[in-house]
């Protein structure tokens, strides 16, 4: 019989950046990871962006995580012997003149100071007349590099987890004996009986195309209707799509014309689309994080609902959720389940 204090169920970047807070924190772990999963991480863009949506709005605890996020995955880095983070600024470009006054009846609030300035900048091969938002202590990451550094250093069971097999009472599954065991799957919770009463989440699907362009790379990430993601030579990433309640794992022509229609009013420069592919994101319906203990039974625990920012919350709602198990400290009541 194993023995071990935290069992994680779920190997995307919510399950591995547990496991290595819990590491970090000397309890032993071990993640279950179903093999060939359609992973969120694995097909994510890995942007972690202080300014979201159409109306330039500073992200959640944004102040709180973003100073910080480099410095953070750094430390992985080393820890893990890997390279998959980098700092970057991003480029939010200004689409029309009614959305260059939405930021300027913003520009003057302090909450915006450190995060974007505005300037009217040319960017040869994009639409920029209205200028763009030079957005700062934004970071990208490598998502395919972080899940391959832990799965080669980290505790791992590639199967399937089985829900028959484990017994609450005697804290076991299997031939595992655990303290605390903690659901970080992503969208395929919905499929888990033990959550369904007690916390929402809904399968939201997001399609992305794989480009090659003359687009001149700068190290930034271009934002507005879709992204534009430099990935190597004249290739880019542009996304992304959002079909709530939709976990089918095909991409679709009609998102595939959505994006390109986008693209379209962006992009000055001809491109070509060489790859189409999508994947599920695990959001709610007040789009915040889901974290806490199970209404019913002791030990048992979940960390969800990140959408596509799962690389700039996790790491601050991992280190709450550890506090919250190990001391008692209470979680922050934007995400704690009990709101549900």
């Amino acid at each position: 019989m194993q023995k071990i204090d935290c069992l994680i169920v779920g190997g995307g970047i919510c399950g591995r950046l547990l496991q290595l807070e819990l590491e970090q924190q000397g309890k032993s772990t071990l993640v279950y990871d179903t093999p060939q999963s359609n992973h969120c991480t694995t097909v994510a863009a890995g942007l972690a962006n202080p300014l979201v949506g159409k109306f330039f709005t500073i992200g959640w605890r944004a102040a709180e995580i973003f100073p910080s996020l480099a410095s953070y995955y750094q430390s992985l880095e080393k820890r893990l012997h890997s390279s998959f983070f980098r700092s970057i600024n991003y480029k939010r470009i200004i689409s029309s003149a009614g959305e260059q006054n939405i930021w300027l009846s913003k520009a003057h609030k302090a909450k915006y100071n450190g995060f974007c300035s505005f300037a009217n900048e040319n960017v040869n091969g994009l639409n920029t007349q209205f200028g763009v938002l030079n957005v700062q202590q934004g970071g990208e990451m490598n998502t395919r590099a972080f899940l391959a550094a832990c799965e080669g250093l980290l505790a791992t069971r590639f199967e399937s987890f089985d829900l028959s097999s484990l017994d609450l009472q005697s804290k076991q599954y299997q031939d595992v004996q655990y303290e605390n065991i903690i659901f970080a799957e992503g969208y395929k919770v919905t499929d888990n009986p033990m959550w369904n009463d007690h916390v929402k989440i809904i399968p939201t699907k997001g399609e992305l195309l794989i480009l090659e362009t003359d687009l001149e790379p700068k190290g930034d990430i271009y934002l507005g209707s879709v992204f534009l993601q430099h990935l190597r030579d004249k290739i880019w990433r542009a996304g992304s799509t959002y079909a709530r309640n939709d976990s089918t794992l095909n991409p679709t022509d009609m998102m595939r014309d959505d994006l390109t229609d986008k693209l379209d009013k962006v992009m000055t420069i001809p491109y070509k689309i060489v790859d189409h592919y999508c994947g599920v994101r695990p959001a709610t319906l007040d789009r915040k994080p889901i974290v806490g203990r199970h209404p019913l039974y002791d030990q048992v625990y979940i960390l969800n609902g990140m959408g596509s920012k799962a690389v700039s919350m996790a790491p601050l709602l991992v280190a709450e959720l550890v506090r919250h198990i190990y001391l008692g400290a209470d979680i922050n009541e934007s995400v704690n389940l009990q709101r549900f």
